[in-house]
């Protein structure tokens, strides 16, 4: 079953950084086999968003492309 479990980002939010600490929050919404469980916040150190976002980039590859 764990393979049917996924977030997502919230529609219509974005993450925010907080401009004293650097601490990064990112909405999410939670999904069972496509239905929300609900909403939590990834709430990451700016130390620990930097390697996520560096792999998110690696994944992602050279090139950013719009996605609808």
């Amino acid at each position: 079953m764990s393979a049917l479990l996924h977030a997502s980002v919230r529609r219509h939010e974005s993450p925010v950084v907080d401009p004293v600490t650097g601490e990064v929050r990112v909405p999410l919404s939670l999904y069972a086999a496509d239905n929300h469980q609900g909403d939590v916040e990834l709430v990451l150190s700016r130390k620990d968003a930097l390697p996520v976002l560096d792999a998110l980039l690696r994944a992602i590859g050279p090139r950013l492309e719009a996605v609808s």
